[in-house]
């Protein structure tokens, strides 16, 4: 069966087949919602015709809903509407498939819920013993703890996923760098910067020679392209100048500062859901596996700044580090829980979990 697997968030919308074959698209849904339909359109076309969709999504945060529901049903009519006569499933933070009927009734069980679908299928990787798995994307990143290869969560929702480190918003383009940090080193001081989004984290990244240069890519704080020189000039304005007034060493030393204080940020939730992996498996019949070393599998689009900090000294040890970009024949860490969902759609449609003639 040809399923079409649907990771639709407020900034991004991605796609992918259960083989791996993924794309993406920009997508500011808070600024233009109506045209999804017609998006979705064009992204499908970039696809074989599917006999199935599978969604998750992230777009009913953004501040175009009044509430979250209103964004769940939004998003799954602009699905239904794109690929009609498509059979679609949408994915629950519980761990099945519902029906588009159910999912609008159940709300708090689709928002958000595109960390559980990756966790589920990413945990087949680790099927013993305790991991993490460490997904960074252009917004936020998300901690899942796994035992024995399967997710579990200390929160479900948003609120108890950011209050158990389990959700972190950084990410590695989108994150303002007034997110980040309050002062920034300059000429021998610390200086406070400016609460504007002047530069994103992306332009810290590329100033500290962590990325490359995409003179195409104008999906930065001013809409200028993503090139050093309008990075320079982004950064300085978080301490009110220009990049005339700076060297290219002061503007240096503040992008990897920038950096720095993430990837502390990072470390810092990866430690409090390791501690709350460790306290789970405290009295189990697991006695023998080295709690304080589980294995982590990491992924997404700002992988290399979570394989940076886990090489920093005070990293957490763990016993074995996966990439997702390794784990598959095809590129798919930068869509992953897109393709996540259409495995698992693909998979259980095939076990008969999904019968597709009731589809």
């Amino acid at each position: 069966m040809r399923v079409l697997g649907l990771d639709i968030g407020g900034a991004n919308i991605k796609a992918s087949d259960a083989d791996g074959h993924t794309t993406s698209m920009p997508f500011a849904m808070w600024q233009q919602k109506e045209e999804l339909p017609a998006a979705l359109r064009a992204l499908a076309a970039e696809q074989n015709s599917p006999e199935m969709v599978a969604l998750t999504l992230t777009a009913e945060l953004a501040d175009c809903f009044q509430t979250k529901a209103e964004g769940v049903e939004f998003v799954i009519n602009a699905v239904e509407e794109s690929f009609k006569d498509v059979p679609l499933r949408v994915w629950l933070t519980s761990g099945e498939f519902a029906e588009p009927v159910d999912a609008r009734e159940l709300p708090t069980l689709v928002s958000a819920a595109n960390w559980q679908a990756l966790a589920t299928w990413a945990g087949r990787a680790v099927p013993d013993g305790p991991a993490l798995l460490i997904d960074m994307g252009s917004t936020t990143t998300d901690i899942i703890p796994l035992l024995d290869g399967f997710p579990i969560p200390t929160g479900l929702n948003d609120s108890e996923r950011l209050m158990s480190g389990e959700l972190v918003y950084t990410g590695a383009a989108r994150t303002p760098v007034c997110a980040i940090v309050d002062t920034v080193p300059l000429r021998g001081e610390q200086c406070p910067v400016a609460a504007e989004v002047f530069a994103t984290v992306v332009d810290a990244f590329l100033l500290a020679g962590m990325i490359n240069e995409d003179p195409d890519d104008s999906n930065t704080a001013d809409g200028r392209p993503l090139t050093r020189p309008c990075s320079r000039n982004r950064l300085a304005h978080m301490v009110c100048s220009d990049s005339t007034e700076l060297s290219g060493q002061d503007l240096k030393l503040m992008a990897e500062h920038v950096v720095d204080v993430q990837c502390r940020h990072l470390r810092a939730a990866i430690s409090q859901v390791v501690h709350g992996l460790a306290t789970v498996m405290e009295g189990t019949d697991q006695r023998c596996l080295d709690i304080e070393k589980p294995s982590v599998i990491i992924s997404g689009s700002g992988a290399f700044v979570v394989e940076q900090l886990l090489q920093h000294a005070d990293a957490f040890p763990f016993a074995e580090r996966l990439s997702l970009s390794d784990m598959f024949r095809h590129p798919i860490s930068e869509s992953a829980c897109a393709f996540a969902v259409a495995r698992l759609a693909h998979d259980r449609c095939r076990d008969d979990l999904l019968e597709p003639a009731a589809l």
